[in-house]
């Protein structure tokens, strides 16, 4: 889990978005002060802005804990307090070596005849969601059509990352996934706004209704699991869900460390893979030289696509982490803090300061990236060492904590990202506010690109 959370003072801040000079855009959770400055540093906590920095306090990141309840309270806590992404030292390694099986790179790339398979069907159909609003008729032989970004890519990763932990879903199954998981959307409103929701005695007392469904989720969740453990078991499968209802069984782990980890690797995450997913095509759209390299690479790869997918030097990839760069999806990071003396340059740090880190500096305003570093050119990337992102890019995370799934949800975008270039021309056709501004959706956490796009089919390389 990652976020974009600090504290000002007494504040706490929400930053989920940012202008067109690179600036955040800021939200305050809780009213107790006046709202400090964003880019200055208190005695209890401070903001890294360079690469040094960060490799420095990125030097013991395993034992990094975390700031309780990400700063947000108690409402937070009763949904992701305990989940691996908030724990650290042994409780954090003891998590990880339980769910990482499933998750770790060769894990991605056993599965990725199974996502490629399920991107193809995919961009098939997505004729049945063009967007009726914008004069698109839709249907079964539409070959001109447009669709809302964010709405037409919102499920397909989902369910995609839903299936690495259950295996193969029925349509019910996933039918009642999304039911549930609609009722965990609802509940962002009250963790990201704060104010009473902080205090479990505020909140009962000021929104009982709001607990009743917090408690009503935490309910549905875990029958929802357990019943998809029982299927499993009477069908004599192996999931890796049942392996994770075993451990918990024989006391391994908690059951609100299980059911808590489950929703930051899908309901949490979906917010982080649909603004990655979402700016990923709008901005591959958008620029027709990009375009044009993408559908000759697929071409030039078309007989060898597993590993072409897999590949980490390919413009494919390029453009993946480009569009990572230049639209991270939190402009800080969660407080960590260091058990020891941190000295950045002369400035000693004591131990337990909260250091956020501010994404941007690192991911844009850093000198690294030269001249142009606010615009989408992936092929700046041609010449860089992957060695060399460890402390010029946040994107997954830091040191070795780093989001446990990466590896399929790198997959999973790009092989939807080839097919769809592959078979459409894609252009944005709404949403493009001019230079590198684009229309956000500003509805949740993380602020994802709410852009329209025409899809023109095209004879693909892929058939």
């Amino acid at each position: 889990m990652d976020g974009s959370t600090r504290r000002g003072g007494e504040n706490m801040v929400l930053c989920t978005e940012y202008g067109r000079d690179r600036t955040p855009k800021c939200r305050i959770l809780s009213h107790l002060h006046s709202e400090s400055s964003l880019t200055s540093s208190s005695p209890s906590q401070s903001v890294i802005t360079t690469p040094e920095a960060l490799r420095h306090f990125s030097s013991d990141a395993n034992d990094h804990p975390k700031t309780p309840n990400v700063n947000l309270g108690w409402f937070v806590g009763e949904l992701l307090g305990q989940a691996v992404g908030l724990l650290y030292g042994k409780d954090w390694r003891r998590l990880r070596k339980i769910f990482d099986p499933a998750f770790t790179r060769s894990a991605a790339v056993a599965r990725i005849d199974v996502v490629d398979r399920a991107a193809r069907k995919y961009v098939e159909g997505l004729h049945l969601l063009a967007d009726k609003t914008l004069g698109s008729p839709g249907g079964k032989d539409e070959k001109s059509f447009s669709l809302p970004v964010l709405k037409a890519f919102t499920k397909f990763p989902y369910f995609l990352t839903a299936s690495t932990i259950y295996g193969p879903m029925t349509e019910a199954e996933e039918r009642d996934l999304w039911g549930v998981t609609e009722k965990r959307i609802a509940l962002n409103q009250y963790w990201i706004s704060g104010g009473p929701y902080r205090s479990e005695w505020l909140a009962k007392w000021c929104d009982p209704g709001a607990v009743q469904r917090l408690r009503e989720f935490n309910m549905e969740w875990h029958d929802y699991n357990a019943r998809m453990v029982q299927v499993r078991r009477t069908r004599g499968e192996t999931a890796p869900i049942i392996s994770y209802w075993e451990e918990y069984e024989k006391g391994n782990m908690a059951a609100v460390e299980l059911l808590q980890t489950l929703d930051e690797l899908l309901m949490l995450n979906l917010d982080v893979i649909t603004h990655v997913i979402t700016w990923f095509i709008t901005l591959v759209a958008d620029h027709e030289h990009v375009k044009r390299e993408l559908r000759d690479e697929v071409a030039a790869h078309k007989d060898n696509l597993f590993d072409y997918l897999a590949k980490t030097d390919s413009h494919l990839h390029r453009c993946f982490v480009e569009s990572m760069r230049v639209r991270p999806f939190a402009i800080f990071t969660i407080g960590e803090s260091s058990s020891v003396v941190k000295n950045f340059h002369g400035v000693l740090v004591k131990p337990n300061t909260q250091i956020l880190v501010d994404v941007l500096a690192i991911n844009v305003r850093n000198p690294f990236w030269g001249a142009n570093s606010e615009s989408f050119d992936p092929s700046r990337l041609k010449n860089i060492k992957l060695s060399d992102l460890r402390y010029n890019l946040h994107s997954f995370g830091i040191g070795s904590r780093q989001c446990m799934g990466q590896y399929i949800a790198g997959h999973i975008v790009k092989s939807l990202v080839v097919h769809l270039f592959d078979g459409y021309e894609v252009s944005v056709l709404k949403g493009h506010q001019g230079g590198n501004s684009y229309d956000i959706d500003k509805s949740s956490w993380t602020p994802k690109a709410d852009a329209s796009l025409q899809l023109t089919a095209q004879k693909g390389s892929l058939g």
